[in-house]
């Protein structure tokens, strides 16, 4: 059997859909199993074990490229098929044109809510879920394959060369196998964000009570205010470092060797952390954390929500009811400080998934 999965974008939606591909493998195992994704994220992909085919499907930026664009992927799907069956974990409308061109006979996307746009129209098996949480949705789509897999885990890959510049950093700063409290305290959507007076706080008390210095880690563009939040912990007594500039495999390395705890937003790295196994607190805003809470197998975390936000499971990426980074302030420090003794102490009793963590 050839299985063709879509899901284009983005990093945290793709690490959301890794269970699928564990679980595709564990009830077909000699299938030839492909993926179509944008190219920023299909980086998670290369090289995966676990995957035979991948074709990245470039972001197109004007009416003429999308055409051509459109062309390519069917030529190249229906060159690698003929497949079986394509699914759309995607559930929109150029997700659900992928899929129909490539030219598997049986098409399987959302009903429901979870079809948005024009998605119906491309496909012609359709599962309404029963789940909230989107890892749990995914896995829901493979009920009419008559694949039920249990424990279906998200496999993060990283390269030899990735492990390599990961280490090169620790030697040239000095830092040997020194585990850290992992912060991002950064994201795209301003309704992600918490304040920096408080991811400084957290920083400080983290140090005192448990002996992790923080590593803040930062994505594209993030960077002069990653060390502008270094300098303030220092500046506060605590011990801070900047993490270094990372693709995503090699900040699959990068947590896999040095963190011992992760605090974050509801970003891609956050869930990254939570696949690996890593103690992780996600700090949600305007995102749903009942929809995209970290659910995955051998995950090991705690979620803190203020709903009584009005903004609170929104999606806004702008917030008429608070200033811009402000749609956090519901959640205390406290309520972090609370989360992480749990998630350590769930780590000190519990063996770690070590499939994942290795």
């Amino acid at each position: 059997m050839k299985v063709l999965i879509v899901k284009l974008s983005a990093v945290g939606d793709v690490v959301h859909t890794l269970p699928v591909l564990d679980a595709l493998r564990q009830c077909y195992p000699d299938a030839t199993i492909g993926w179509v994704a944008h190219p920023g994220p299909a980086a998670l992909l290369e090289g995966h074990p676990q995957l035979d085919f991948l074709f990245k499907l470039p972001r197109p930026h004007s009416v003429k490229e999308a055409l051509g664009a459109m062309r390519e992927v069917r030529e190249v799907l229906r060159r690698a098929g003929p497949w079986d069956v394509a699914v759309d974990f995607q559930g929109l409308t150029k997700s659900g044109v992928v899929t129909f061109l490539s030219g598997a006979s049986r098409r399987i996307g959302f009903a429901g809510k979870a079809c948005r746009e024009l998605n119906w129209v491309f496909t012609n098996e359709r599962v309404n879920p029963a789940a909230q949480a989107v890892i749990e949705m995914n896995l829901e789509l493979l009920r009419p394959l008559g694949c039920q897999a249990t424990h279906a885990r998200a496999l993060l890959v990283a390269h030899a060369q990735d492990e390599e510049y990961i280490a090169h950093w620790a030697k040239q700063t000095g830092i040997g196998d020194t585990r850290f409290f992992v912060m991002d305290a950064f994201a795209g959507w301003v309704t992600k964000r918490w304040p920096l007076d408080r991811w400084t706080r957290v920083a400080l008390e983290i140090r005192s009570r448990y002996g992790f210095e923080t590593l803040v880690f930062f994505g594209p563009g993030e960077e002069e205010e990653a060390a502008h939040l270094a300098e303030l912990i220092r500046s506060a007594g605590g011990r801070a470092c900047l993490a270094p500039p990372t693709t995503l495999r090699q900040y699959v390395a990068l947590l896999r060797r040095h963190a011992a705890l992760f605090a974050g937003g509801d970003t891609g790295p956050m869930h990254m952390a939570a696949a690996l196994g890593i103690p992780t607190v996600a700090l949600f805003g305007s995102s749903d954390s009942r929809r995209n809470a970290p659910v995955f197998a051998g995950a090991n975390f705690e979620v803190l929500q203020d709903f009584s936000q009005p903004c609170a499971g929104t999606f806004w990426r702008e917030c008429p009811h608070h200033p811009p980074g402000h749609c956090l302030d519901g959640i205390s420090a406290e309520a972090v400080f609370a989360a992480v003794e749990g998630v350590l102490q769930r780590a000190r009793h519990a063996p770690q998934d070590q499939a994942n963590r290795e």
